[in-house]
């Protein structure tokens, strides 16, 4: 039996990861982050009340932020994907974002 399978175009394809975007807020609503693709921060917005932490603390929910927008944009364009070509795609195929630092675990 021969099957034939249909694939998106690659320009299509290539445009939907580059125009990709996920925007997460921080528990308390102080940081908001839109990441994009390949790790790429397209906007921070910090609000008032985030510069009552401490830098430690504002910089540990920056990071935070961070990668709860750059996770959810992982998790977005491998669902679009995967609906788009009809094979599972994980959302780690879409890397970037944010490594761990030595000796934080995941």
């Amino acid at each position: 039996m021969d099957q034939q399978r249909s694939f998106p175009d690659m320009g299509f394809m290539k445009n939907l990861v580059e125009q990709a975007e996920a925007e997460a807020v921080s528990e308390a609503g102080m940081v908001r982050i839109v990441a994009g693709p390949g790790g790429q921060v397209k906007e921070i917005d910090l609000r008032n009340n985030a510069f009552e932490l401490s830098g430690v603390e504002l910089g540990e929910v920056i990071v935070a932020t961070m990668r709860d927008a750059h996770g959810k944009l992982q998790r977005e364009l491998a669902e679009t994907v995967s609906r788009a070509t009809g094979l599972k795609a994980k959302p780690e195929s879409f890397g970037g974002g944010l490594s761990p630092v030595t000796g934080e675990e995941r």
